[in-house]
């Protein structure tokens, strides 16, 4: 921007200076001509009674005087009388010049005739007198041109100075202009002495900053937010079934709990010791996912191959939910961590088993998206369903749309959680769709870059 208000400044300053000189010359031509006319004037007056009253004689009387001006007497038919400076006899007829027409027929008259080869022009005056004869006065003058040569030099000097003092003043000029707009202070935009016309912006930036530090706080309070809610609810997922085996181990400590009832008593140990294992190791997953301690092994990964590998792990437990668990699709590789996308098909395969109805469907496919040219993993069940309100909200940490329904089949409320940070580190799209009572199913998107080369 400096650069542009310098040449800016310094070619209007030299347009400036050009035109200036140019104008000054061409009106001090003007002048000259002018006086030149009005001298004229003055000694075709001065010698004009003389001429009327003795003619020749008197004129020849001037030539003894001398003068530097060439004075002609002319006869009304043109020929020429008297000429201080030619021979009339060798002279032509005058009755086509322009100011002895003018003086036959207003009195007075005058031209300018310009040489072709010499640098010079020549300014005619002429006056009728009484007896009809025309007297004209002229004087020989320095051209325009010849004026502007004569020039050319100081004129080149004086340019030459001008355009040092517009570079200089043209830099100046642009460190004045500019030095305002580098003193902004953009952190305190309402304390800036500016250009008016600067006052919109100013203002704009100073209204974008309070809605950036309105953002900010806001981000900063719904973040302290989360961090209080996570860190209840980790306590609070801790706490229960810690309470629990504190309590039946209590009971067995002091040998409250009949013989026969110690080995129900150990299985509910165990069975709550395995959920706090499991709790543990979810919070310690996503707290890897969320930092990225962890590096990842990309590799060429067939996810219709995975999921039968997660579908024969989780078997068992859809046999004893009663829930017909089964894969359709296609072979479809992608470029993936192996440990992850295993991770995303146990989760969301478990929770299709785990909130089913006894004799429900679960159906994992694995299928090729013609329209994206990517590849779509899509887990549908016929349980539960989650209620519209509740959908966008399944994939926070710890959310739960039945908590006494999600203690009873033991899940942590993590699971989708991880679900959607792998998804996110393999730039997947989820898409949930769900019906209360009658099913859910949730897709996962991956995208034609998923099948290139990480």
């Amino acid at each position: 921007m400096s650069r542009k208000i310098f040449k800016s400044t310094f070619v209007i300053s030299v347009i400036i200076c050009l035109l200036t000189m140019v104008v000054t010359a061409f009106v001090l031509f003007q002048f000259m001509e002018g006086r030149s006319e009005d001298e004229l004037k003055e000694t075709a007056n001065m010698i004009r009674p003389g001429v009327e009253e003795t003619g020749e004689s008197y004129l020849k009387k001037l030539e003894d005087v001398g003068t530097d001006k060439r004075i002609t007497w002319i006869a009304g038919d043109g020929k020429v009388l008297y000429d201080n400076q030619a021979n009339v006899d060798t002279m032509e007829n005058h009755s086509n010049r322009a100011e002895f027409q003018q003086a036959l027929k207003k009195g007075s008259g005058s031209s300018v005739r310009r040489s072709d080869t010499l640098m010079i022009e020549t300014i005619y005056y002429a006056e009728k007198l009484s007896d009809g004869t025309v007297l004209r006065v002229a004087i020989d003058q320095e051209s325009i041109w010849a004026v502007f040569s004569g020039l050319i030099r100081p004129a080149v000097v004086m340019f030459m100075v001008i355009v040092l003092l517009s570079m200089f003043l043209s830099m100046k000029v642009s460190q004045i202009i500019l030095r305002p707009l580098n003193e902004i202070d953009l952190d305190h935009p309402g304390n800036n002495a500016t250009y008016e016309e600067l006052k919109p912006l100013i203002d704009k930036i100073q209204a974008q900053q309070n809605e950036i530090r309105e953002q900010q706080r806001t981000e900063m309070e719904r973040a302290e937010k989360y961090r209080r809610e996570y860190t209840a609810n980790v306590s609070h997922e801790l706490k229960t079934p810690l309470t629990s085996i504190s309590g039946f181990a209590e009971l067995m400590m002091d040998g409250s709990v009949p013989k026969n009832m110690v080995k129900e008593f150990s299985r509910s140990i165990y069975d709550e010791a395995s959920r706090l294992i499991t709790l543990v190791n979810d919070i310690i997953r996503l707290s890897q996912l969320d930092d990225g301690s962890v590096t990842y092994e990309w590799e060429t990964v067939d996810l219709n191959a995975l999921v039968q590998e997660n579908i024969h792990v989780l078997q068992n437990a859809a046999d004893k939910k009663d829930v017909l668990l089964m894969s359709a699709g296609e072979k479809a590789e992608i470029r993936g961590v192996r440990r992850l996308l295993s991770e995303m098909i146990y989760n969301l395969a478990d929770n299709a088993i785990k909130y089913n109805r006894e004799g429900g469907k679960a159906v994992v496919t694995v299928k090729k998206n013609l329209t994206t040219g990517g590849v779509d993993l899509q887990v549908s069940d016929t349980g539960i369903g989650i209620p519209e309100k509740d959908v966008e909200r399944i994939f926070e940490r710890f959310y739960r749309v039945d908590k006494s329904h999600s203690k009873a089949v033991g899940g942590t409320g993590l699971g989708l959680s991880i679900v959607k940070h792998c998804a996110a580190i393999h730039g997947a799209q989820i898409e949930t769709e769900s019906d209360a009572g009658k099913g859910t199913k949730i897709t996962l998107h991956f995208s034609a870059q998923s099948m290139a080369e990480k």
